[in-house]
């Protein structure tokens, strides 16, 4: 009917991005191989989106969204099955009232989204702090999409708002308890916004998959994170520690911890953005179990530069250039 067609909001989001890149790999010797191995990337992808919203008879508000992307696995023409898979993304109903909002079903939780920096919203990798948030060895990654979780955000009190996400974690995993929780605090007043979030999972593997999760790994990670809107440029920074306890990757070691840290500049110049993003991630600390001695790894850590222009054409195309740097150690994998 058309008093429902007007509750009903569908969108096709589609990106498509030319990325060039160049590689020249050094070896320990000092030696350059693969000197300017040139790259053309495509950066395309597409989503589709549907958002229903409604307000019950006794005033409590729902929201009902359903969203839906394509995976590729290779080129059909070459052999390989072309588009592959639908895989369901940021699906979920929600209701609010004065208790704020609780949702259920399957979402990116804050403690990954309050790090997207850049206008491209992190697609495109680069210095993006998400690209950071990372052990680097274990490669136990906090971006991630979340099933099966149900959160909540309260109402703003006092320029204070609070957040909560429980996640009960991947099923058909036997013997282990893959939960996870998050928790955030906000303050928001006028130009300054700033929060604290916190971030654990429990018995998933050393990378964090929950494919051969073992039972007493943990991973945690605490974020402070704020920004400062002055008018003529915006800055947004971020910190963050991470620690892995439980984990099997190497016999000796027991523990890893990891800090992060990233500073992002914007400023509107002939109606679009300048920007630059700079992230960076410490050499990861190890415990040995043995001695219970906790020591730096050298080399473990990585360093990314972003920066770039972006303009809107209209309410829904920007057109925009961005450059990309990322320096990863040695040992960092």
């Amino acid at each position: 009917t058309s008093a429902m067609a007007a509750d009903l909001k569908t969108s096709i989001y589609w990106s498509q991005a030319i990325s060039f890149g160049e590689t020249t790999t050094t070896d320990a010797a000092g030696i350059d191989s693969n000197v300017n191995g040139d790259t053309v990337a495509d950066g395309g992808g597409n989503q589709l989106n549907m958002t229903w919203t409604d307000t019950l008879d006794n005033g409590i508000g729902l929201v009902a969204n359903l969203s839906f992307a394509l995976s590729t696995s290779g080129d059909a023409t070459a052999g390989g099955t072309g588009l592959s898979n639908v895989t369901g993304r940021n699906s979920f109903v929600g209701f609010s009232g004065d208790f704020g909002t609780v949702k259920i079903g399957t979402n990116e939780h804050f403690a990954e989204t309050d790090l997207i920096f850049d206008p491209n919203f992190a697609d495109y990798g680069g210095s993006d702090p998400l690209q950071f948030i990372q052990m680097g060895i274990t490669g136990f990654n906090f971006t991630r999409f979340d099933n099966d979780s149900i959160w909540w955000n309260s109402k703003q009190m006092n320029n204070f708002s609070a957040k909560a996400a429980y996640i009960f974690g991947k099923t058909a995993i036997e013997g282990v308890d893959p939960k996870g929780m998050q928790i955030g605090l906000d303050y928001a007043n006028g130009p300054l916004k700033v929060g604290i979030s916190q971030a654990t999972y429990e018995d998933y593997d050393d990378a964090g998959t929950g494919t051969a999760a073992v039972a007493g790994t943990e991973a945690q990670m605490t974020t402070i994170h704020g920004s400062y809107d002055m008018g003529l440029a915006v800055i947004k920074a971020a910190s963050w520690s991470i620690e892995q306890s439980g984990t099997t990757t190497e016999a000796t070691i027991n523990g890893y911890e990891v800090e992060g840290r990233a500073i992002y500049v914007g400023m509107p110049v002939g109606g679009g953005t300048l920007w630059a993003q700079s992230s960076s991630l410490g050499d990861r600390d190890a415990t040995v179990t043995a001695t219970g001695v906790t020591s730096a790894v050298a080399q473990s850590g990585m360093d990314g530069l972003s920066f770039g222009y972006i303009i809107p054409m209209n309410a829904n195309v920007n057109v925009y250039a961005r450059y990309n740097s990322q320096d990863t150690d040695a040992d960092f994998s």
